[in-house]
């Protein structure tokens, strides 16, 4: 017996206007909420500002420079860093809780994970990413 496309297409095509059409509903049911939410907060809000609030600058003091001013980009290299370093721990955690349960695949992938970040750590040391000064 010989099939071809057309004929699996025409076999198959109820079972996956099933599966599209859940899909659909929860797409729907989705944008439905979601205005729904929008539109009530809009709605049933007081929407009263003053002109405390209106102001550019709500924390408490007046700005004291020109908004041109230079900005260390150091700031935002540690903070990065800090990320990168911070998602290791978040993955290592419970690798560690769970090195017995696993087979070699799960325990070198873990160890090569750990050796790229670092030959990173190592980098960043000797570009001097971290000094001050």
């Amino acid at each position: 017996m010989k099939y071809q496309l057309k004929d699996f297409l025409l076999a198959n095509n109820s079972f996956t206007i099933q599966e599209y059409t859940a899909l659909l509903i929860f797409f729907l049911f989705a944008i439905v909420l979601t205005v729904l939410i929008i539109g009530a907060s809009y709605f049933l809000s007081r929407q009263n500002p003053d002109a405390e609030k209106l102001s550019a600058y709500e924390c408490g003091f007046e700005p004291y420079e020109d908004t041109r001013h230079t900005f260390d980009i150091k700031f935002c290299v540690i903070a990065i860093l800090f990320i990168i370093f911070d998602i290791e721990v978040m993955f290592l955690i419970p690798w560690c809780v769970s090195v017995s349960k696993l087979d070699l695949i799960g325990f070198w992938s873990m160890i090569d994970f750990l050796i790229e970040l670092g030959v990173g750590f190592f980098y960043v040391w000797f570009v001097r990413a971290l000094d001050w000064s």
